[in-house]
Order: C-alpha cells, then sequence, then structure tokens
C-alpha cells in the first residue's frame, strides 16, 4: 500500500494539496483494509475506509475498493477529479492518468475494460466493454472506445466543422423562425396603436359635452 502511494504522490504535482491524491489514497487504503485475512483488522479497517470515503463523495469519482472493486497498478493520476466512474473489475496499469468526465465501465460487449501501462484517458472519455487498451495509448477527449486500441495507438474524434449559416439546416432554420418573429412583432404593432389611438379619441368625444356644461 505505502509503495502505491508513494508513487502516486510523485505524479501528483499538486500532491497532498489536490483532492485527485487523496481519493487515491483513500482507495489504496480500502485495498489494503479488504485484504487483511483476520476479521478483528479487516472490519474496522474497512469501516474506516467507508468513513475516509464521505468527505470526497462531492467529487462524485466512482472508485470502490475490495474484491469487487477495480484493480489499479501504481502511480494513478486523478487531473481535475470530478464525475469520474471506474466500475467494478475494470484493470488500470502502473502509471496512467485520468482526466475528469470519464466513464471506464461495461458497454456492449460483455466484461469491463483491461487498460494497460502508461495510458492517458483524456476529458469526457469512454471506454465502454470488455476490450483491451494497449500500454502507451492516448485516448482523447470526448472518444468513445468499445474496441480494442493497440499499444502506443492513439484515439481521436473526428474534427469539427466550420460552415457557414447558409449551409447548416439547424442555423438556417433558426433564422427563419427569428424572422418569422421579427415580421409578426412589426405587423402587429400599427395596429395597437392605431386601435389606442382611436381609443383616446372615442374617450374624448364622450368628454366633451361634459366639458361644455350639458
Amino acid at each position: 500500500m505505502f509503495d502505491n502511494i508513494r508513487r502516486d504522490h510523485e505524479r501528483h504535482e499538486g500532491g497532498w494539496a489536490g483532492p485527485g491524491l487523496w481519493i487515491v489514497a483513500v482507495y489504496r487504503f480500502g485495498m489494503w483494509a479488504a485484504a487483511q485475512r483476520q476479521p478483528l483488522l479487516r472490519w474496522p479497517a474497512w469501516l474506516l475506509y467507508r468513513i475516509a470515503r464521505l468527505p470526497l463523495l462531492p467529487f462524485k469519482v466512482h472508485l470502490w475498493a475490495g474484491p469487487r472493486g477495480a484493480q489499479i497498478g501504481k502511480g494513478l493520476v486523478l487531473i481535475h477529479p470530478h464525475n469520474v466512474m471506474i466500475g467494478s473489475g475494470v484493470e488500470i496499469g502502473h502509471d496512467c492518468l485520468i482526466f475528469h468526465d470519464v466513464t471506464i465501465g461495461t458497454g456492449p460487449t460483455p466484461g469491463v475494460p483491461k487498460i494497460g501501462h502508461h495510458v492517458d484517458i483524456y476529458v469526457g472519455a469512454r471506454v465502454l466493454g470488455g476490450i483491451t487498451i494497449g500500454d502507451g495509448a492516448m485516448i482523447g477527449a470526448n472518444c468513445v472506445v468499445t474496441r480494442d486500441v493497440p499499444a502506443g495507438s492513439v484515439v481521436l474524434v473526428a474534427p469539427c466543422k466550420v460552415l457557414p449559416r447558409a449551409l447548416s439546416t439547424y442555423a438556417s432554420g433558426a433564422d427563419r423562425a427569428k424572422a418569422a418573429a421579427s415580421a409578426g412583432a412589426s405587423a402587429t404593432a400599427p395596429v395597437v396603436g392605431a386601435a389606442s389611438d382611436m381609443a383616446v379619441a372615442a374617450s374624448a368625444g364622450r368628454q366633451e359635452p361634459n366639458a361644455a356644461g350639458v
């Protein structure tokens, strides 16, 4: 446990000042607690692990220890740890880096992912199903990975396209709707104004006899 935490600390730039290292350290303690054979030691340690997780719940990092939890090698780094889901039974190798909004768990193929060593998983990525991510791979932001990735590979999403508004069906429809709404408002304004003028004139006409003393 201490060797793993020492390596985790070496790779976290913020050290103990950042929540990422604390989340990983609590996970390491939970794995140590679950591995104890003596019930008199295992159950109090496991209870302490559950209590230590409570202050970290607002970060929404789902990383459970124990026999049914994830199996993670030393040197794990959680960058901006928030909204991270690492499913039960997931295997992650040494010196991996995971950004926020990442999901690693079940998917279209049976099983859970097995991630090699020195793998970087960037913001918003989804690694799903019984697939294998090779050593040294990089999973780009917002990628959805459901097939094996060879070692030393980089997975990227299709690049964004920049189009004129006239060529976009959605944007053109929105522009037409705005133009129709503006035209309708312009046509309604004079009618409302004329009706107001007529109402004022009628009211003045009814008051004129009273002004003459009749």
